[in-house]
């Protein structure tokens, strides 16, 4: 039998083809990459569906930040007969990698970064709740944290602890987790202890360190301590089964998970945990120094730009900008396919349709200044000549405005309306209020 909610849904879908205009073939869009914002990317998607006249299938392969990079180079297999421009866009929550970077150059490729959330990675653990310090966290500075990741404070009462929390009484083995294999999560942890404390954690980040002295990637990284897991949730797993554990986990993923955050020692001294005002204000601060985060030409490298250990009291050290992956030149692009791209890539970035999302799935909003970044750095793309852009039913047909109704005009096969919904979507948003 099929459960009521399911039936409801697939009668949405099936209502939701049939109201479109089925004298239009379906334009298909497709993107690759990271897992964090993949259920970001998948709402918007069908949110665009609905709001969409014309039929479109979008989808989103969420396989990881290295394996987007690698599909939008392409080909690597030429058996699989693959083509890059299969892939819409990339996307990854570190910036492409040097060598794929000078790939693209060597191939006469540009490519540009649009930064569309901001996210964090988080330091989780088990600690029972008595047994911690005075002021009831665990308070870590990056060298103490390196230490445990390389296995040398291999206990809660160690000193180097109990220093920096004043009456803990945790007097157990630290268990220690790590991902099974390479991960933006991963990447940001041990780059963020590489970048801040270099004489405590000596492996370099995860590119380094996740080879083995021929040059051949070890399926979970040369790591000298600690259980391998398998993914954000069986790092959550663990902690919730393990007492007295330490794990890295994406902050979205571990605050919906209840998990209990270790307060990190930030660059102005300051032990903080991860919070939305502490790790936009990150965000806010690298935008407004000038290019040391965020190149003034997005199509420049955003090799080695990260936003760790970021200036500000409140500001969270372990902070990561999520990117959408463009090539710079479309043009010989099916030009239905890259209206659909450009159409999806303002709604994700706009503070009226996608941040919205992106907060509801563990991300914090992008301050303005990061959103105007971004529009200009879409604004650098050369579409297609014979292209038919999308507009949206707002003030300004733009997705950046606040909806109206345009009479007649918001009929058009081309204007997306938040007026026109899919029933699933309506049903979620009754349940969730």
């Amino acid at each position: 039998t099929c459960p009521l909610p399911a039936f409801r849904k697939m009668l949405s879908l099936v209502a939701n083809a049939l109201a479109h205009d089925a004298s239009k073939p379906v334009t298909v869009m497709a993107g690759s990459g990271t897992t964090n914002p993949r259920r970001m990317f998948w709402e918007t998607m069908e949110l665009m569906q609905c709001m969409a006249k014309e039929p479109l299938h979008l989808t989103y392969r969420a396989v990881g930040s290295s394996t987007g990079q690698k599909e939008f180079v392409g080909p690597d297999d030429k058996a699989v007969k693959y083509d890059s421009k299969m892939q819409a866009f990339g996307a990854g929550d570190i910036p492409m990698s040097e060598d794929n970077f000078n790939a693209l150059k060597e191939a006469n490729r540009t490519m540009l970064h649009v930064p569309i959330a901001i996210g964090a990675i988080g330091v989780f653990h088990s600690i029972p709740k008595d047994e911690l310090g005075d002021d009831g966290e665990l308070n870590l500075d990056a060298c103490t944290l390196g230490e445990i990741y390389m296995g040398t404070i291999t206990r809660w009462d160690d000193e180097r602890i109990v220093k920096q929390n004043p009456g803990m009484t945790a007097a157990s083995k630290i268990y220690v987790a790590h991902r099974v294999k390479g991960s933006s999560s991963t990447s940001g942890f041990t780059e963020y202890l590489e970048q801040t404390a270099p004489t405590c954690w000596t492996l370099g980040g995860h590119k380094e360190f996740g080879k083995d002295k021929f040059g051949k990637a070890l399926p979970q990284g040369d790591w000298p301590t600690g259980e391998p897991k398998e993914g954000s949730g069986g790092m959550s797993e663990y902690l919730e089964k393990r007492a007295y554990a330490i794990a890295y986990i994406d902050y979205g993923h571990g605050d919906d998970a209840g998990l209990t955050a270790i307060a990190l020692k930030n660059q102005d001294g300051h032990y903080v945990v991860p919070t939305p005002k502490g790790i936009e204000d990150a965000a806010t601060f690298a935008i407004k120094e000038g290019d040391d985060v965020y190149p003034k030409d997005p199509t420049d490298s955003f090799h080695g730009r990260n936003l760790y250990g970021i200036e500000g009291k409140d500001t969270y050290p372990i902070v990561m900008t999520t990117y959408i992956y463009l090539a710079q030149d479309y043009t010989k692009r099916a030009a239905d396919t890259a209206a659909a791209t450009k159409a999806f890539v303002e709604m994700v970035i706009s503070p009226k349709i996608g941040q919205p999302i992106a907060v509801e799935n563990g991300f914090v909003a992008m301050p303005q200044e990061l959103v105007e970044y971004s529009k200009a750095a879409l604004a650098k793309v050369a579409w297609p000549a014979d292209m038919q852009e999308y507009f949206f039913e707002t003030e300004d047909k733009t997705a950046f405005t606040k909806e109206t109704t345009r009479k007649e005009e918001g009929m058009l096969p081309r204007f997306l309306s938040r007026k026109r919904k899919c029933y699933g979507d309506y049903e979620r948003k009754q349940i969730l209020e």
